[in-house]
């Protein structure tokens, strides 16, 4: 699988994910459980797991707004503590409802993404590189998994596209793509024409991944991919693809854009230098 340039994966795990809630900010803290939390140095512990337990809810839930209506319910059942053994109790039952929540929403999620490898069967590198990159074990390191990491569309007469992320970069994904047949019908690997530009010369083959920012479009049944050389987006391909009768990718252009070395005006991805068709 082409893993593209620009992987930086997890060292860049904060700029792509949620912030992280820091628990209550002592300088500001104004209210007499506020205060007493900050007194206590145990207590400022599990007020800060609470809201790191908190961060990571939200990010695994299906419905963050629901996590978070029930955070404020808890912040009002906290401020009632008429002492601090009452909001050590409190804090350390909240931060233990936060961790089972999210746990049982990223189990889920993982439970869906390996129901649907089972049936579509997609690389096995590409797998490893989502767990590996995604912490697939419990508090392992890693991005917040928000949804299975599978998108599917319909192409028509049947068929489907199912766009598979394998990994992220620090500004853009990198993808597999299946194509089932009518009736879900054994699902096979598309292959995409590429082209990139590189030191005047445009260099073209055939990837089975694709990497950047892709979008398929379902009034045409047309898939487009960005994939930026820079994280300015100043340079690097676009393609736009249709898709025959038999699901197979067909390109409708191809441009690609050389990283210039000097800054200059924007230029839009659609008329970069066309280089195929």
């Amino acid at each position: 699988m082409r893993r593209g340039t620009a992987l930086f994966l997890l060292c860049l795990a904060l700029a792509s994910g949620p912030a992280r809630a820091g628990g209550i900010d002592c300088a500001k803290a104004q209210t007499a459980v506020e205060k007493t939390i900050c007194a206590d140095p145990q207590l400022l512990a599990a007020d800060a797991a609470v809201a790191e337990a908190f961060a990571a809810a939200v990010a695994a839930s299906p419905d963050p707004a629901a996590v978070r209506a029930g955070q404020r319910a808890w912040l009002a059942i906290r401020n009632a503590c008429p002492d601090a053994a009452c909001l050590g109790q409190r804090l350390t039952e909240r931060r233990a409802a936060l961790t089972a929540a999210a746990s049982g929403a990223a189990k889920a999620l993982w439970d869906e993404r390996a129901a649907l490898q089972a049936r579509l069967h997609w690389p096995k590198d590409c797998e490893d590189s989502f767990r590996e990159t995604f912490a697939a074990a419990q508090g392992g390191p890693g991005l917040p998994l928000r949804d299975t990491g599978v998108e599917r569309h319909a192409l028509g007469d049947g068929r489907t596209l199912f766009l598979v992320q394998c990994d992220q970069a620090a500004y853009q994904g990198v993808y597999a793509a299946m194509e089932t047949g009518p009736g879900d019908g054994p699902a096979r690997l598309l292959r995409f024409p590429t082209a990139d530009a590189d030191g005047g010369r445009v260099i073209r083959r055939e990837d089975d991944s694709l990497v950047g920012d892709l979008q398929f479009h379902d009034a045409d049944k047309t898939l487009t991919v960005l994939t930026k050389a820079r994280g300015v987006g100043d340079c690097g391909s676009y393609a736009v693809y249709g898709f025959d009768a038999a699901g197979k990718p067909a390109v409708r252009e191809l441009r690609a854009r050389e990283c210039p070395k000097k800054a200059g005006p924007y230029l839009p991805p659609e008329r970069w230098p066309l280089v195929g068709r």
